[in-house]
């Protein structure tokens, strides 16, 4: 290969990754690489294909290479970075986009990238003292920027956040994650109208952003007033950190607790407190619930159906049966077959809404396995229960036991991921 076939390569695999071509890049540069140019660049362009293409280890691989040719290569550093954050090590994360800011201290991507960690561990403090550096580097930094508001929202400075979402428009009208920041801004005011409208224009610019995705399905949802505070109420939890979180479930647990035993031990409390505790546990419930029912709506809405993925739509589907036999079993029993064994499956069918519900929650695929499993043994347990109850016209028997300690288990478990997610 002569000079210039090389250099009209090289600037095909830029544009191809200008355009998150990831595969046909990568399917270059191995032909480049074939030939032996294994030089720093060739390998920087290799890592950022195969970092869109999600082939973490080849990254740290490709990384590793870098450094051991230019130890000041920040770059590396900086995606080194980003492995480590999609695996969720953020401290690891954060030492390395350290190493890359000693190294190239005025690159305001670096600090707008270090603000999105302290973001991702809600460190709001922490996220806007680095957005502020990249912005002191370059007042005009997009990422930094957004990274800003996103922290002034987290810390409840929501007017400084709006004040900072406009100079991000006024540099780039057209920028997408602007307008999905501003968007979720929105949503934590309870304005869904104007959400809807910045989350569309963003995906107008960008159809694939998972971020701007995810905010018009809560605008969607949230022009019903009760989603709309149940949402706000979310977002409030969501910015809590993870030990706050816990101390915020584990007290709501204590206090139900107490308030059971109260109304056990007092019949005159016991009227007024029986209705509260099952508010209590009916808006619990629906925590893991009232999304995926909202989702099954949202599928005979045509932007709905474009929005949601297709685990939304599946898990939509599956709580929304289970709400159906429900529903039918309470009427069955109350108007046809009062067999308490078809009250069990009432309940069995309501309860099942709840691992329904969540098993898709988490990022990881594996995890995602683990819960689905759980999920089956659950129900599989759960129809046993109602066999049995069917036969001895008893709701609640010795059995019921397994399957209703495996939920609790199994509630804590996915309590326990989704906060550390």
């Amino acid at each position: 290969m002569n000079d210039m076939d090389f250099i009209r390569q090289v600037s095909r695999v830029d544009i191809l990754l200008s355009q998150s071509r990831f595969s046909q890049a990568e399917e270059l540069l191995e032909g480049l690489m074939s030939e032996g140019y294994n030089d720093i660049e060739i390998l920087k362009m290799m890592s950022i294909a195969k970092m869109g293409l999600h082939k973490y280890e080849d990254v740290s691989q490709l990384c590793t290479m870098i450094i051991d040719q230019n130890p000041n290569e920040s770059f590396a550093f900086y995606l080194l970075s980003n492995v480590k954050s999609v695996n969720r090590g953020f401290q690891e994360a954060k030492d390395l986009i350290d190493k890359a800011i000693i190294i190239e201290p005025t690159n305001a991507d670096y600090h707008a990238y270090k603000a999105s960690l302290f973001l991702q561990t809600k460190d709001y403090e922490d996220a806007l003292n680095s957005a502020n550096i990249g912005l002191q580097i370059d007042a005009e930094n997009i990422t930094s920027l957004n990274a800003r508001s996103s922290a002034l929202v987290g810390l409840g400075r929501r007017q400084e956040a709006f004040e900072t979402i406009d100079k991000s428009l006024a540099t780039d009208p057209n920028n997408p994650d602007t307008h999905a920041n501003l968007g979720w801004g929105l949503l934590h005011h309870g304005k869904s109208d104007d959400a809807l409208m910045h989350f569309q224009t963003a995906l107008k610019v960008d159809p694939m952003s998972e971020y701007a995705k995810a905010g018009m399905l809560e605008a969607m949802k949230s022009k019903f007033p009760v989603y709309r505070y149940f949402l706000q109420f979310m977002l409030w939890l969501g910015k809590m950190k993870g030990k706050n979180q816990w101390i915020f479930i584990i007290g709501s647990y204590i206090a139900l607790r107490l308030l059971g035993n109260l109304a056990d031990n007092n019949e005159i409390l016991k009227p007024y407190l029986v209705p509260i505790i099952a508010l209590i546990v009916i808006f619990f419930i629906s925590t893991w619930v009232f999304s995926p029912l909202m989702n099954l709506y949202l599928m005979t809405n045509k932007f709905g159906r474009y929005t949601l993925s297709e685990q939304q739509k599946d898990t939509s589907t599956f709580v929304g049966v289970a709400l159906l036999i429900s529903l039918f079993s309470l009427v069955s029993y109350f108007a046809f077959i009062p067999n308490e064994g078809v009250l069990a499956l009432a309940l069995f069918s309501f309860l099942i809404m709840i691992p329904l519900g969540s098993m898709h929650i988490p990022d990881n695929v594996a995890t995602q396995k683990k819960l689905q499993l759980a999920t089956v043994v659950i129900a599989v347990l759960m129809c046993i229960s109602v066999v049995i109850s069917f036969n001895t016209n008893i709701i609640f028997t010795s059995f019921t036991i397994l399957p209703v300690g495996l939920l609790v288990a199994y509630q804590w478990y996915v309590n326990y991921l989704t906060i550390r997610e």
